[in-house]
């Protein structure tokens, strides 16, 4: 049996632990899913900054926030979207936000607002242009009209959108041009 002051750590360690986990694990609550109960949702821990320096100032700014992989389904994305946008409404911003990006209830979003797959970004990744075209190809072969753009890749009409399996079709063309650089 333990000691009393044994059992007085035990019990604080714990609480302690539990109480780090909830922090950890709380949102900033209030999304536009309430319906579903919290499924779906991931929590997230962010890391402490490095000695010496303060989180703001060395750590990266897009650390901690959701980030879109070539993999990911339209529902994923769309998740991602919901968090950042119920945040927005939560900090009442409407959807001006565009006009006003510096405003103070996007700033405190910033965190949430999902990044794009580095892969998909021309600065980031130096086959950008091969991609595009092994991407076009690939919708192609899959009768989804499809044409290089000046901004990488596009649709050649939105009735493309309605194609049987146009979500799957686009993101295994996606995985398998821009992911495939082994």
């Amino acid at each position: 049996m333990l000691k009393p002051s044994t059992r007085a750590a035990v019990f604080t360690s714990v609480g302690a632990a539990g109480l780090l986990l909830l922090t950890a694990c709380g949102g900033a609550g209030g999304n536009d899913d309430a319906d579903k109960g919290g499924k779906d949702e991931v929590a997230s821990l962010n890391t402490p900054a490095a000695k010496g320096g303060s989180a703001s100032a060395s750590a990266d700014p897009d650390a901690g926030r959701p980030q879109i992989r070539l993999d990911s389904t339209q529902d994923d994305v769309n998740r991602m979207w919901d968090g950042w946008t119920a945040c927005l409404k939560e900090h009442g911003v409407d959807k001006t936000y565009k006009r006003h990006p510096d405003a103070p209830g996007v700033k405190a979003c910033d965190g949430k607002l999902p990044l794009d797959p580095p892969e998909l970004d021309p600065a980031k990744n130096p086959d950008f242009d091969d991609d595009t075209r092994a991407m076009v190809k690939c919708m192609n072969e899959h009768h989804i009209k499809s044409v290089v753009t000046d901004r990488g890749w596009g649709l050649v009409d939105g009735a493309s959108l309605n194609a049987p399996n146009y979500d799957q079709i686009m993101v295994a063309c996606q995985v398998k041009a821009f992911g495939d650089h082994n």
